[in-house]
């Protein structure tokens, strides 16, 4: 997520200067998660997240950054936010209340292969029931992201947990369509980057650091 066929055919496109700065990453270096100061900013790989933001009035605190991507090419660095700093998946899944999961797009791509990778994961890892159980509002999850249309580097997507109203998409603080109901359905979508079968290890990883 995003898939890694589309992130190799997107770096394709991205030319010698973008291979010079991403060497790091071809040379199989872990990322890691620098603080700009206590109450400014963290970032990764050139991407700044704010340490604190505020979600159904709550405020929340980067638990860590995460890079997605494969070789040399870099697709989005995620930052989660909860109200309590963990390193431990399983609490952070069932943990009650605002959720932030923010990615910070770095290359550009249709919208829709990051539904793809997302609906595939799925899938590929949840049971029949629960599949089931979430395929008319993953559906409506899917649909929502597939209507932005283009993503570009820079752009911010942030995918929220309100309580009592279910996930609500933004992008570039601008919120897209209506909330989809159900924890349930935040969950299957968060295991995907901190789950038993996450899509990155590596970003699994920096995502649990635990606070940033």
């Amino acid at each position: 997520m995003l898939s890694t066929k589309w992130i190799w055919r997107a770096g394709r496109q991205l030319g010698a200067a973008a291979l010079l700065v991403a060497l790091s990453g071809a040379l199989g270096l872990p990322p890691s998660a620098t603080s700009l100061g206590q109450a400014q900013a963290a970032t990764l790989d050139g991407q700044a997240f704010d340490n604190t933001t505020v979600v159904s009035d709550r405020t929340l605190r980067l638990n860590g950054l995460g890079l997605r991507g494969v070789a040399w090419i870099k697709a989005f660095v995620a930052g989660l936010y909860l109200a309590a700093p963990s390193k431990d998946s399983a609490q952070i899944l069932t943990m009650p209340g605002p959720k932030r999961l923010r990615l910070k797009i770095m290359l550009q791509a249709p919208s829709h292969e990051l539904t793809k990778s997302l609906t595939g994961r799925i899938e590929d890892h949840e049971s029949e029931a629960v599949r089931a159980q979430l395929a008319d509002r993953l559906s409506r999850l899917a649909g929502l992201i597939d209507g932005i249309g283009d993503l570009h580097p820079g752009d911010a997507l942030d995918l929220d947990y309100l309580p009592d109203q279910g996930i609500s998409l933004r992008l570039n603080e601008r919120v897209i369509g209506a909330p989809v109901a159900g924890d349930d359905l935040y969950r299957a979508v968060l295991k995907i980057f901190v789950g038993e079968h996450p899509v990155d290890k590596r970003m699994k990883e920096g995502l649990l650091r635990g606070g940033v």
